[in-house]
């Protein structure tokens, strides 16, 4: 399968694989939606939330049980906006887009919990079928259908089905992002990408991406010759030629207002514009060789921490090193500008985790791997049948775990 090498190429957005991802987000979304209804209402079930909240989502009922760990810290920016203790956990680590929305959401329903889930619905809708949108634009109408049942059917993409989590609104708008841009439509894409990086702490992968997707749609990208040794194997471009930007494309830089924005946002009010990383030493994972090396997991592992708290850890290391090994595919296959993105998303992530805690749902922002998984799926049927079947039981099984108050990820 060769990758389209410039714009025109692109194929027009496909309604049936529209159609498709939007049906099948919702029914994926009720089947998860009551599996949390039914973990939640069993007895036992650890109802955890983000500090101080306390019993504030007990009388939800069905839904209740999507609202758990950061789900509290977001219900707490809605409500009560941001502060910020030096050396204490504080709510300045979650980047302000998603509750912000929930907080508009909340000025129609009263009711801020469920405003947090009510856009986690609606952004998660949103990304499947703004991926299946970009899918199309590439793919045939049958790999880009498989695309789309690898991205909903992962088995931590219960983020993406009502968790109180950023998560699918990141994905909406970074797929959004690529998407506009692809269309030539850079100022909207440019707006988007500030929006992602409002969202997320990797504003500056986003912008950069942009450019080098722009500057391989252009043909500024060219491959090397198949026989030109482990550079070529692994989808490193012959070359980056900066000559195929033009002077309108500088609108890109819009999309560092984002990052930029939030980081002024927080030298004003807290006199510390880098707080969300300067917080994260609360969680014992301050930037550096230690959270790196990932030596709290395996001191944890070696003072003989039990299984409940390791082996999820390594399953979530284990999926990002399978992830990355896929990266030279996407870049021979969707571009060396997509590998370059996932790679930034998936390697920016794992460094900035003491112990891969969280990387099985921070992966869900690296969706051409996503795309990639399909393209190879779609050619093996009968292994693509067991992968998604396996694929659904799992994230059944993480939907039901995070109702009951289970630290998946």
């Amino acid at each position: 399968m060769n990758r389209p090498m410039v714009m025109e190429r692109l194929r027009p957005i496909d309604r049936t694989v529209i159609v498709r991802a939007a049906l099948g987000y919702l029914v994926v979304a009720v089947i998860a939606t009551v599996l949390v209804a039914v973990a939640n209402s069993m007895p036992g079930v650890r109802n955890v939330y983000g500090r101080g909240l306390g019993s504030i989502v007990d009388d939800l009922g069905v839904v209740g049980g999507w609202c758990r760990f950061d789900c509290g810290w977001y219900i707490g920016i809605a409500r009560d906006g941001y502060s910020y203790v030096p050396g204490q956990q504080s709510n300045v680590a979650f980047f302000p887009v998603y509750p912000l929305l929930a907080r508009g959401v909340n000025g129609v329903i009263n009711d801020v919990p469920l405003s947090l889930i009510i856009v986690s619905w609606i952004s998660g809708f949103s990304a499947i079928v703004a991926f299946a949108a970009w899918c199309s634009g590439r793919l045939d109408r049958r790999i880009a259908t498989w695309a789309v049942a690898s991205l909903l059917l992962y088995p931590y993409g219960f983020y993406l089905l009502g968790a109180g989590y950023g998560d699918g609104l990141f994905l909406a708008l970074v797929v959004c992002t690529f998407l506009l841009l692809e269309r030539n439509q850079l100022v909207l894409a440019s707006v988007f990408g500030a929006l992602a990086g409002a969202t997320r702490s990797i504003g500056i992968v986003v912008f950069i991406s942009l450019v080098l997707v722009l500057i391989d749609r252009r043909g500024g990208m060219p491959a090397r010759e198949s026989g030109s040794g482990g550079l070529a194997r692994i989808g490193i471009p012959a070359a980056i030629s900066l000559r195929v930007l033009r002077a309108r494309d500088s609108v890109l830089l819009i999309a560092l207002l984002g990052p930029i924005g939030w980081s002024l946002f927080l030298d004003d009010r807290f006199g510390d514009g880098f707080a969300y990383v300067t917080v994260q030493e609360a969680w014992v994972q301050k930037q550096g060789p230690r959270t790196w090396l990932k030596v709290e997991l395996f001191s944890q592992i070696f003072h003989g921490a039990p299984p409940d708290y390791w082996v999820g850890r390594l399953i979530q290391a284990f999926l990002i090193l399978v992830l990355l090994s896929l990266l030279p595919l996407v870049a021979k296959k969707l571009g060396p500008g997509y590998a370059a993105y996932s790679a930034g998303v998936l390697l920016l992530a794992a460094l900035g985790t003491k112990d891969f805690q969280s990387m099985g749902r921070y992966a869900l922002a690296a969706f051409p791997v996503f795309a990639l998984v399909g393209i190879e799926l779609s050619s093996r049927r009968r292994l693509g049948v067991i992968v998604l079947i396996a694929g659904a039981v799992f994230l059944g099984a993480g939907a039901f775990g995070f109702g009951r108050g289970w630290y998946l990820s």
